[in-house]
């Protein structure tokens, strides 16, 4: 038998068989037309593939008038299936939620304020006290060896009898400590010659002060240091003042030295501990 008529026979016989089970389908197994398979119902073999290029599901017990092709029964068949799965919450995992960009919860953002600056409160007198009495001073002494040597203000007192007050105590600490406080290591970090201006003024408890260069000349930032808390301590301890405003020859400055050491616009008394003679 030539090859060709082979081939035509062996087609013939796979129409044949594909045709057999499409009958044997429809009389055994079949989704019925008139509504889904029963439950407990054996499966179509056909019902076990899914149908290619379908987009979309059809509503469920959607039915087709008039009489249904064996196609149009196993579609709806599965699109009922996958409308039950949507139902019950059987999604694919693609669908996933990943949360509604427009629930406020969601766009919460947490707002962070930038801290406020302090300012110290310059309210107060426009005049001082100038009456006589006790009145403290500050100066500097060492404690601790080598490495572990550090300053301490030290806490002296002198008596004011008359005159004004402000110009006695930067008189009193340009004298520096006295021959009997210097043998128990009390030391002076202002210069031993520093000029001042007799001329100063009180505005809303803030006392403008004028000193000479001196004050900020060959000093380190530790010793620039040592110098403003001796000058802070000693006034603000005994005059009702909120704070000091410096000045170097007249003209207000925010750092001192060649280093460049910065200061607040308003002087305070920097923490610090006090030794007490």
């Amino acid at each position: 038998m030539p090859e060709s008529d082979k081939l035509k026979s062996l087609l013939y016989i796979l129409t044949g068989a594909l045709f057999v089970l499409v009958l044997l389908d429809k009389s055994t197994g079949g989704v019925s037309p008139s509504g889904p398979q029963a439950e407990g119902t054996p499966s179509s073999f056909f019902s076990h593939f899914k149908t290619i290029g379908k987009n979309s599901p059809l509503p469920p017990n959607t039915q087709t008038p008039g009489k249904q092709s064996h196609e149009q029964v196993m579609d709806q068949a599965e699109d009922e299936i996958l409308s039950e799965l949507l139902q019950n919450g059987d999604q694919p995992s693609d669908d996933i939620s990943q949360g509604d960009p427009s629930d406020p919860d969601e766009l919460f953002i947490p707002v962070v304020e930038n801290p406020k600056e302090s300012r110290p409160n310059i309210g107060g007198v426009s005049r001082l006290n100038h009456s006589p009495g006790e009145v403290k001073l500050y100066y500097l002494k060492f404690f601790g060896k080598g490495n572990k040597s550090h300053s301490r203000l030290v806490e002296v007192k002198r008596k004011h009898t008359q005159g004004d007050k402000v110009l006695f105590i930067l008189k009193e600490l340009t004298k520096g400590p006295s021959a009997e406080e210097k043998t128990q290591g009390v030391l002076n970090a202002l210069p031993s010659k520093m000029d001042y201006s007799k001329e100063y003024a009180v505005e809303n408890g803030i006392l403008k002060l004028s000193l000479g260069p001196e004050f900020e000349a060959g000093a380190g930032p530790e010793l620039l240091k040592d110098r403003v808390d001796e000058i802070c301590y000693s006034l603000l301890e005994n005059l009702d003042l909120k704070g000091i405003r410096l000045y170097i020859n007249g003209k207000q400055v925010r750092s001192l030295g060649g280093v460049g050491l910065p200061i607040p616009e308003v002087l305070t008394k920097n923490p610090r501990k006090i030794a007490v003679l």
